[in-house]
């Protein structure tokens, strides 16, 4: 099987960085992870002005501060710990009349570990660095794995779900998690049939979501494992767009779930379940508990994982849409959506004006189900032919994530991903959770999930491959996709060079005014070749198969 590669013109910038080169910008400042401190710089602002203190967001234990001497407006946090979400509070501007607050998660000890599983076929041809993994009808029973290697606390939040019995699937297995000891606590949605629920233990304690008027749904589908143990490479947390009945995980419906094994993350996740569950113990406080329109932005947003750069929000007290727009608007080079339906008017203006600067590389597909005010006819009409596609194959295709410049990790590849629907429900009422992951990686595996979909739905990629040559000046270069040979008809005998880079961005041939580019000796996939004559250089892809 052929197997493509993407190419760069750069070299590929790691992953891994040191913690002092990594700063987040917040809404006030700016926050720089150094070794055992942060140091926090605000915007136009002295220090006279800020009145800037810090607490553990679990404890509210003061956090030690002190003020740089050469920057009053920037303040150091020096006894901080790893795994730690601290909250900051801070008056921003002289007038003290209100106190803002803000929420920093300080790198862990964790793995950073992040594995994706899919329970429909990806094409794995288009894969980069590593197959993305489809699990077919046993994403339950991977989810059934983790649960049973969970030692100490278990917090799940689902939308709906469902299981053969009580001693049997993952009723089954929260079940024997319970019973040998693991604290669990469930949060479920009030309005869903969820035919597990009643089969759990009668003494693990559990939360319906509110029903009334006033909330819609809490469509989470997370659930976290470990999250304050001792060791930190134990806390998990598992996301994404999968809810547990047997349509969803098993399939026909189309879905898949991330785990991220970081211990910051996996508390951050903690403090959005305590919102809602109303307290930090194993009774739910339903006077203080918060659902939906209700809730606060109580999280911190920016993670370093494994070295990754890993943005976290929930909704809808984060402004999720905001983040979906800015994702779109930093693409570079290509977009590719697999949601199951698009009904914001916002996200279609921000995608098509994108397109429209220069982005032909743009692509989507969506379920056929049709919502009103679906956006995919104005988006159909926006792009070109066969690039916004409705998946009409079996079951739903119930995604909810976005690729940005997987064709480009020169750029900042990143993926869009959860349980978040690109609605306005979604947006103003549901309770949900999002995560952008920027990692060339993680951004590829679901570029091959959605290849699969987008290819299944009728969709087209690489335009510029469907045609047998191309010419460049008056040269013409053929065959554009080859086993071997690559030939240049240069009728005019101009002068000219070639270079060929592999998909790291490495130079892997050149030479000057050669007639026939031999290409057998190399891996079969995708590679560009930069044509130089005239003091200009153009770049062609030709595809080894």
């Amino acid at each position: 099987m052929r197997k493509i590669y993407i190419l760069t013109l750069v070299l590929l910038l790691s992953n891994t960085f040191l913690l002092a080169q990594i700063t987040f910008k917040e809404a006030d400042f700016s926050v720089q992870h150094l070794d055992n401190t942060l140091a926090i710089e605000f915007d136009n602002a002295s220090s006279k002005d800020i009145n800037f203190k810090a607490y553990d967001a679990f404890t509210d234990r003061e956090v030690s501060v002190s003020v740089d001497t050469n920057n009053p407006a920037t303040y150091i946090l020096n006894d901080i710990k790893p795994a730690q979400i601290l909250k900051v509070n801070y008056y921003a501007d002289s007038s003290k009349l209100i106190q803002k607050t803000n929420y920093i998660a300080t790198a862990s000890l964790s793995t950073g570990d992040i594995k994706v599983f899919f329970n429909h076929p990806v094409d794995t041809n288009y894969s980069q660095i590593q197959n993305a993994v489809n699990l077919s009808n046993t994403l339950e029973d991977k989810l059934i794995e983790y649960i049973n290697a969970c030692a100490t606390t278990l917090d799940i939040a689902i939308y709906n779900s469902a299981s053969p019995s009580s001693s049997s699937g993952l009723a089954g297995a929260i079940n024997s998690a319970y019973l040998r000891g693991v604290k669990v606590r469930v949060i479920y949605d009030g309005s869903s049939s969820s035919n597990m629920i009643p089969l759990l233990n009668s003494s693990i304690p559990l939360l319906p979501s509110p029903t009334s008027s006033a909330y819609t749904i809490m469509h989470n589908k997370f659930v976290i494992f470990d999250a304050n143990s001792s060791n930190a490479n134990l806390p998990l947390v598992w996301t994404g767009s999968t809810n547990w009945t047997v349509s969803q995980i098993d399939g026909p419906d189309k879905n898949s779930a991330i785990v991220i094994q970081d211990q910051s993350l996996a508390l951050a996740y903690q403090l959005e379940f305590n919102e809602m569950w109303g307290s930090n113990t194993l009774v739910p406080n339903t006077t203080l508990s918060k659902f939906g329109q209700y809730k606060t932005d109580n999280t911190p947003h920016n993670f370093i994982i494994g070295g990754k750069k890993v943005e976290s929000y929930f909704s809808p007290s984060d402004g999720v849409n905001s983040k979906i727009i800015a994702s779109i608007n930093s693409a570079n080079s290509d977009i590719d959506i697999a949601t199951m339906l698009i009904t914001r008017f916002d996200i279609t203006t921000a995608l098509l004006n994108k397109y429209n600067s220069g982005l032909s590389n743009t692509n989507v597909v969506i379920d056929s189900q049709n919502p009103a005010n679906n956006q995919i006819g104005a988006i159909q009409s926006g792009l070109l032919i066969n690039h916004a596609m409705v998946y009409s194959g079996s079951g739903i295709m119930h995604h909810k994530f976005m690729v940005v410049d997987n064709f480009n990790s020169s750029s900042d590849p990143q993926v869009v991903l959860g349980s978040h629907n690109w609605s306005t429900s979604a947006e103003t009422k549901n309770d949900e959770n999002t995560l952008i992951i920027h990692d060339a990686n993680i951004t590829n595996q679901y570029f091959q999930a959605f290849a699969y979909l987008y290819q299944q739905a009728g969709g087209v990629f690489l335009p510029n491959l469907t045609t047998s040559q191309i010419s460049v000046n008056q040269m013409t270069i053929y065959p554009t996709i080859t086993s071997d040979f690559i030939n240049i008809s240069n009728p005019d005998n101009k002068n000219y060079s070639y270079s060929i880079y592999n998909s790291l961005g490495q130079k892997i041939q050149s030479d000057f005014t050669s007639s026939k580019i031999d290409l057998s000796n190399n891996s079969k996939g995708l590679y560009f070749i930069n044509l130089s004559l005239e003091n200009q250089t153009k770049t062609f892809k030709v595809l080894l198969k």
